[in-house]
């Protein structure tokens, strides 16, 4: 039983990796917009569906469809910043959520529109297991864990040693004083926006030869899995999003295994109802933006 419970503890930290790199942004995004993006989840779709593009159509290998994916969402994410995200700063909080899931239901018709609404195959990643301990992890897996860890090392430097970082820094504990003082502010917002939908791209693509399938509504179980990570990390705490994602992971897996596998998703829901109830600022403290 232990052995299990190890096993699944393990999985839970490869869902929790996934987790982190989606929620991450979207947590940053509301760090310097105070507006929760409710259209994330629709640029960890498009990067798989860039990625599926480049390796079904393109013939192009599944290393280069990670490039291709992530470039292809930054592209959409720029134009989709111009025109939308850089007008909601100082915007009413209606207005973002308006905004975001018009966004949201654009971009996945769009893809629907375009591919079709079935089931497409993933035929790409690193699905070999390789033996670490006694446990049993496909090299796709282990890729994730490490690229998880090295985007928040990343963001963690980017933060602390950038001149965008210190503005994000800036814009997520007073707007009006950075416009006082110079900072272009929707600037900030838009290369936050665009980095924040590179790393749900990123894990989109990570993801896929795992999930093994690729479809237009994919974006929609992801936004709604990220927004009580968000929550119970703290919004626009880095940091707490991390390990919020871990626990949320870790309790997915526990619950699939022990439970039953139809009440996994469930985990997510019970959790955003108890953080809003409970403790609607989060585990961490929101003073620890970035």
């Amino acid at each position: 039983m232990l052995s299990t419970i190890l096993e699944q503890s393990v999985n839970g930290i490869v869902t929790g990796s996934v987790y982190a790199i989606v929620a991450v942004g979207m947590t940053m995004i509301f760090g310097v917009l105070r507006a929760i993006n409710f259209a994330h989840g629709e640029y960890y779709m498009l990067g798989t569906f860039g990625a599926w593009f480049a390796i079904d159509h393109l013939g192009l290998s599944y290393e280069a469809s990670i490039v291709v994916g992530v470039l292809a969402t930054i592209a959409v994410a720029y134009v989709v910043g111009q025109l939308v995200m850089r007008r909601m700063v100082g915007a009413p909080a209606e207005s973002g959520v308006l905004a975001t899931l018009g966004i949201a239901l654009i971009l996945q018709n769009t893809i629907i529109l375009v591919f079709g609404g079935g089931y497409k195959f993933f035929a790409g990643g690193y699905i070999e297991p390789v033996s670490i301990l006694g446990f049993s992890l496909a090299q796709q897996r282990i890729l994730i864990l490490v690229v998880c860890l090295l985007v928040f090392i990343g963001l963690e430097l980017m933060v602390s040693y950038t001149r965008l970082g210190m503005a994000m820094r800036a814009v997520s504990q007073n707007v009006e004083c950075c416009s006082v003082v110079g900072i272009d502010v929707p600037q900030v917002v838009l290369r936050t926006f665009m980095l924040g939908a590179a790393l749900a791209a990123l894990s989109g693509v990570l993801t896929a030869p795992v999930n093994v399938s690729v479809y237009g509504g994919m974006g929609e179980l992801i936004t709604f899995k990220t927004l009580p990570i968000i929550i119970m990390g703290g919004l626009g705490n880095v940091r707490g999003t991390f390990v919020a994602a871990m626990i949320l992971g870790v309790a997915e897996s526990l619950v699939a295994t022990y439970v039953g596998l139809q009440f996994r998703d469930t985990v997510g829901f019970a959790t955003l109802i108890l953080m809003l109830m409970w403790r609607p600022h989060g585990l961490f403290s929101t003073q620890a933006r970035f």
